[in-house]
């Protein structure tokens, strides 16, 4: 049951529908700017499938033709930028790949539990809702004979893992990632890697290559080439962010839940910030400062070189990655035993769910400020009910080594659970809100 674990994405590099349309805009047209959401087990069911997985459908297109297939359950992923398919989703639609000095290009991402994406840079229209990025870099999963290059892996791949190139392994149709900012120390948010991936300036967990006579070598890619993230290719006003509106659940979860995501922040009326508190991101994607337990977790990884990443939001992790056992034992919470049907995630003492103190959190330059609060459930008694959605599922975020300069707050899909959560992308205005170069979050 556990699902990759994508920020990971943002680890490596910085070594790495449906619903109603708007009634008006703000200086443009409005367009249907809103999707379905559903949070459940994805396409795998209950038997194959990964809980807390939040889905959405989108449209791929031949770029400029009405040729195109509908794809169905894309996990919506906050934590990376690009959009990613396996190619058994698009069937019979042909995509034209991307050419570099008269080869084909090609992306290797990694993710967090080892897994990893490897395949062919393609260009294509990609259509959600009423809105339209068009002619954009995306990836196919697996669609080349090549090998995946042995440096692109940073970390040792787990038995079990591999490339997430089929609905099985990836527990989904692709993944769309719309994070804020691509977590590289850049503030970039249209792209996956920004200038860092502009020139070949490290040996190992180099995405982009390129394979000339079947040997394939790490190669700079100009930015234009990038997997680039389609909100913010947006052709209408709405390529600002987004908004990502879930119900609650129970404290045992649900079978799974209907929510929406509704692009552009202020654009237009179904899409004002209101009352939520505005975080901005740092350089990296993180919020820098997270404080819990008389302890503080900063991103030393954006500021000097360390492991530690503060606090994020993400919507491609399955549970909320925070801390460590060890950090959390005073409270009744460990490591489920490999034996039980929680092993992997937290367990808590005599299966009773257990309500954190206060987390407070930071945004970068102190641009917004306030606490949150958390429970942590038994992953074996909430895996033995049988449903697909949790608000309370745990995990570590770091296993080996843990301590307040490593663990950091990963606060994954069950967060996002009975909350509306703005991503705002770097470089856009704020509507009416604090300087966020680097991009925000906000709920």
């Amino acid at each position: 049951m556990a699902r990759a674990f994508v920020p990971g994405v943002m680890c490596v590099l910085v070594l790495a529908g449906c619903g109603g349309s708007s009634n008006h805009g703000t200086g443009t047209a409005a367009v249907n700017n809103t999707v379905a959401l559903n949070a459940s087990f994805g396409p795998n069911g209950s038997a194959g499938g990964f809980v807390n997985e939040i889905l959405t459908n989108i449209t791929v297109c031949q770029h400029g033709t009405t040729t195109c297939v509908a794809i169905k359950d894309v996990l919506v992923d906050t934590g990376s930028i690009g959009l990613r398919i396996i190619p058994s989703a698009l069937g019979s639609l042909t995509l034209s790949q991307i050419q570099q000095n008269g080869s084909g290009l090609l992306e290797c991402i990694q993710f967090g539990d080892t897994s990893y994406a490897w395949g062919p840079m393609e260009l294509a229209d990609v259509e959600i809702a009423g809105e339209t990025a068009a002619n954009i870099p995306v990836q196919v999963i697996g669609a080349t004979n090549f090998a995946v290059p042995a440096n692109c892996l940073t970390l040792t791949v787990m038995p079990g893992q591999g490339n997430n190139d089929t609905v099985q392994t990836l527990g989904a149709n692709g993944i769309l990632g719309i994070a804020g900012n691509n977590g590289t120390g850049d503030g970039e948010g249209i792209v996956d890697c920004g200038n860092l991936c502009t020139t070949v300036s490290f040996t190992s967990g180099y995405p982009y290559y390129t394979c000339p006579n079947g040997s394939c070598e790490a190669v700079p890619v100009p930015t234009v080439n990038q997997a680039a993230n389609p909100v913010a290719a947006f052709s209408s006003q709405d390529k600002n962010g987004v908004m990502i509106t879930l119900p609650a659940v129970s404290a045992t979860g649900a079978t799974s839940i209907l929510g929406t995501m509704n692009f552009g922040i202020g654009t237009q009326s179904d899409n004002g910030l209101g009352n939520a508190t505005l975080f901005a991101m740092d350089a990296c994607g993180s919020l820098p400062t997270a404080k819990f337990n008389n302890n503080t977790y900063r991103d030393t990884s954006c500021t000097s070189g360390g492991s530690g990443l503060g606090a994020f939001l993400d919507t491609g992790s399955n549970a909320l990655f925070i801390l460590d056992a060890s950090a959390l034992s005073s409270f009744g919470i460990s490591d489920c035993a490999q034996s039980t049907h929680g092993a992997g995630f937290y367990c808590t003492s005599g299966g009773t769910a257990v309500t954190l103190p206060s987390i407070s959190l930071v945004g970068d330059g102190n641009v917004g400020s306030g606490s949150i609060s958390l429970s942590i459930a038994d992953a074996t008694t909430l895996f033995n009910s049988n449903n697909g959605v949790f608000n309370d599922l745990g995990s570590d975020s770091v296993i080996t080594n843990p301590s307040t300069a490593t663990d950091f707050f990963d606060l994954g899909s069950p967060f996002f659970v009975g909350r509306t959560v703005f991503i705002g992308i770097a470089g856009e205005a704020v509507p009416n809100r604090a300087n966020a170069p680097n991009g925000f979050v906000a709920f």
